[in-house]
């Protein structure tokens, strides 16, 4: 249950550190430094970023990347090798997840809308799973909010106005789990998560719960859980109903049927020997494969639609650019013809010139004989003239 002083805690990481070192001193030392986590200082130019992502990260206040995993939709059959990255606003209470997509261009960075496909690193894969659940991605987020508090990116975490305990309440809640190594801590976390719940009726009687919590409850029970005093069915239920164990083996052992209880009031307690083994982190459950398989489907509905998109505008500019190449070849093609007709215009006026010079030389030539005779004519009719 939250208190006034975590309604009232100022985000700020003096004021988070003495309130954690003061309410969970051991939990909170489990977690390990910022320091020791994975940074990328980023810019424009250190990705392939688009548009609309780079309109929310360009106008955050720091340029810091947090590593907190790696990108693995459906069954794992290799490592994977795109890292997952997060990012935390200083105006805003939100933390985005990016895909660090390791591309024939270089490094590209994509939003990643489903973290069901991300295999998270430690810290953040002790947190626990809730297999489809939303509390296990709030002790992440409120994880990773912290650290960029710690790191010094964020002055100051903002509250949400409808819940201003959700940020203590889940950090709390992830460092109990980080510090019982991944599983669920013993002692109750700071918000009631699990179990079905307890009402009573004003007379101390226990109710019975739905079926559907009954069975989720009964499947976290230990063997010493089940040893614990019966359970009284209803009001009107006189009787305490115990159940009977004839031989220990690996079959289910069944209550006797009580003559008004019909079939959905029947719950059968399996016998547990012991505590199961946990599953591995890197094993995921049924629902986180198919939403990762849908996730994955509808990325890759995307990129089809986004290479259609980028087929049509190519193509698209490719005819413009042929029109234009062939408009141009046309003025070329005119250009030359006027050029030819030209150059036979010319070539006409200069055969016109060469006779018309042929012409000119031969009417030189004849006057320069006409100028000869009148020159040698002239002397002897002076000296015929001189004589008379």
């Amino acid at each position: 249950m939250a208190t006034n002083n975590e309604a009232k805690l100022p985000l700020t990481n003096e004021s988070v550190q003495a309130w954690a070192r003061a309410t969970f001193p051991g939990p909170f030392r489990a977690l390990p430094r910022s320091a020791r986590l994975t940074w990328i200082e980023f810019d424009e130019s250190s990705f392939s970023i688009s548009r609309a992502i780079w309109r929310s990260l360009g106008r955050s206040s720091h340029k810091q990347l947090l590593v907190i995993g790696a990108y693995a939709p459906g069954a794992e059959i290799e490592e994977p090798t795109d890292r997952v990255v997060a990012h935390v606003h200083a105006d805003e209470a939100e933390v985005s997840f990016y895909r660090v997509a390791e591309t024939a261009d270089g490094e590209e960075l994509q939003s990643v809308t489903s973290t069901s496909a991300v295999a998270f690193h430690a810290p953040f894969c002790d947190v626990g799973d809730d297999a489809g659940g939303s509390e296990a991605i709030h002790r992440v987020s409120a994880l990773i909010r912290y650290y960029f508090l710690a790191a010094g990116h964020v002055k100051e975490l903002l509250k949400l106005k409808l819940d201003p305990t959700m940020f203590p309440r889940n950090f709390k809640d992830a460092c109990s789990w980080i510090k019982n190594g991944g599983e669920r801590p013993i002692a109750p976390p700071s918000r009631r998560s699990w179990g079905p719940p307890k009402a009573t009726s004003p007379d101390g009687i226990v109710i019975r719960p739905k079926r559907s919590s009954t069975v989720s409850y009964i499947s976290q029970l230990t063997a010493e859980d089940i040893r614990a005093p019966p359970i009284k069915r209803s009001a009107t239920d006189s009787v305490s109903i115990t159940v009977k164990r004839e031989r220990d083996d690996d079959s289910m052992a069944r209550p006797k049927k009580h003559p008004r209880r019909t079939l959905s009031e029947q719950i059968y307690i399996p016998k547990v020997l012991g505590r199961e083994p946990i599953a591995s982190p890197r094993s995921p459950a049924p629902e986180r494969v198919n939403r990762a398989l849908s996730d994955r489907i509808q990325h890759l509905k995307v990129e089809n639609a986004g290479l259609q998109q980028r087929l049509a505008s190519e193509a698209q500019s490719h005819c413009i650019e042929n029109e234009r190449a062939e408009e141009a070849l046309a003025s070329m093609k005119t250009r030359l013809a006027n050029v030819e007709s030209a150059s036979e215009q010319l070539q006409v006026e200069m055969q016109l010139l060469r006779e018309g010079i042929e012409q000119a030389k031969q009417d030189s030539a004849s006057t320069k004989a006409e100028l000869l005779d009148i020159r040698k004519g002239l002397p002897r009719k002076q000296r015929e003239a001189m004589r008379n």
